[in-house]
């Protein structure tokens, strides 16, 4: 079952990097942990900061936008730009950094407990085991860097340029940090 899964799975990754639809950052440890045969991701992305703009009396998981999302370090053009697609009547904005991520199938509990030691131990400490099923299981490697920052409320932006400029260099240099544990880890892997 497990190596039926993972062929139909690295079919359809295939698929998409013929088509560009892969985060480019992150295939280096992808094609990496797919090589081994106890391994494969399901999903993965290198990390990101953006703005998400959140609509009033609409369902948020659907309805919400990226205003901006960049997966390299951005700019302060870049962000200004963004703030600039802004609606005038958005209930919630929101200045987001995700760490790096991977969902990796396991082929059984011993190689997803080793995995997940492995991230663990190379500072991506939010790593956990996602699901366990007779088919394979499931282990999410992330670090714990993560923000969620409120920058507007009810079309109005609360926060001025300044600290805009502040939630962005820490976004990046918190992405910079998730990466060097997503390296430290590609590397004992």
């Amino acid at each position: 079952m497990f190596k039926e899964d993972k062929k139909r799975t690295m079919e359809k990754l295939n698929e998409a990097i013929k088509n560009n639809l892969v985060d480019e950052g992150v295939m280096f440890i992808v094609n990496k942990i797919n090589e081994m045969d106890n391994y494969y991701t399901t999903s993965s992305c290198i990390g990101r900061c953006g703005i998400m703009e959140f609509p009033k009396n609409k369902n948020p998981k659907i309805y919400s936008k990226w205003l901006g999302k960049w997966h390299h370090y951005a700019n302060e053009k870049e962000l200004f730009e963004a703030l600039n697609k802004r609606s005038k009547d958005f209930e919630n904005m929101v200045f987001v950094m995700n760490s790096p991520i991977l969902h990796v199938a396991s082929k059984d509990i011993y190689y997803a407990k080793k995995l997940l030691e492995l991230a663990i131990h190379n500072g991506l400490k939010a790593s956990s085991i996602k699901s366990i099923t007779d088919r394979r299981i499931i282990v999410e490697i992330l670090s714990t860097y993560k923000m969620d920052v409120p920058i507007g409320i009810n079309g109005e932006l609360i926060v001025n340029d300044d600290y805009l400029k502040i939630l962005l260099d820490v976004g990046n240099k918190k992405l910079e940090k998730s990466r060097r544990c997503l390296n430290r880890f590609y590397k004992k892997l």
